[in-house]
C-alpha cells in the first residue's frame, strides 16, 4: 500500500473525512496515476499519433505525448477536437478518447486507412 493511500486511511480512522470522501480520494489517486498500477497491470506511457503514407517510408506525422500531459491537456482540447472532427464530417465520441487517456491502459484508439494514408492513435 502506498503512502498516499495510508494517509487517506489515517484521516478516515481519525474521523477527519467520511468514508465517502475517502473513496473519492482513492478514486482520484487512481485516475491521476499517483497510485501504483495493480499487480500485473501495464500502464501506457505515451499517447502516440502517427500518420503515414503508403508511398513513403517516413511518417507524415509522428507525435508522442507523455500520458500525464495528455491527461492534463484533454479538458482544454476536447471540445475543439470534437468540433474539428464534426466539421470534417466525422461523428466521433470524443469521450472515448478521454476515457482511454484517463485509464492509461495500452490500447489502439484509432486505426483508419483512407486511400494511401494510415492514421493510428494509441496509448503505449
Amino acid at each position: 500500500m502506498n503512502e498516499e493511500k495510508l494517509k487517506i486511511l489515517k484521516m478516515l480512522e481519525e474521523k477527519k473525512i467520511t468514508s465517502q470522501e475517502a473513496m473519492e480520494l482513492m478514486e482520484a489517486l487512481e485516475k491521476t496515476g499517483a497510485g501504483p498500477a495493480r499487480e500485473g497491470e501495464r500502464r501506457g506511457k505515451f499517447l502516440r499519433i502517427k500518420i503515414s503514407d503508403d508511398n513513403s517510408a517516413d511518417s507524415k506525422v509522428n507525435i508522442n505525448v507523455p500520458i500525464g500531459w495528455a491527461k492534463f491537456l484533454m479538458p482544454f482540447v476536447e471540445n475543439k477536437l470534437k468540433q474539428k472532427l464534426e466539421d470534417k464530417g466525422y461523428n466521433v465520441d470524443v469521450g472515448r478518447f478521454r476515457d482511454a487517456i484517463e485509464s492509461a491502459e495500452p490500447i489502439k484508439i484509432v486505426d483508419i486507412k483512407n486511400g494511401d494514408e494510415q492514421v493510428d492513435i494509441s496509448i503505449e
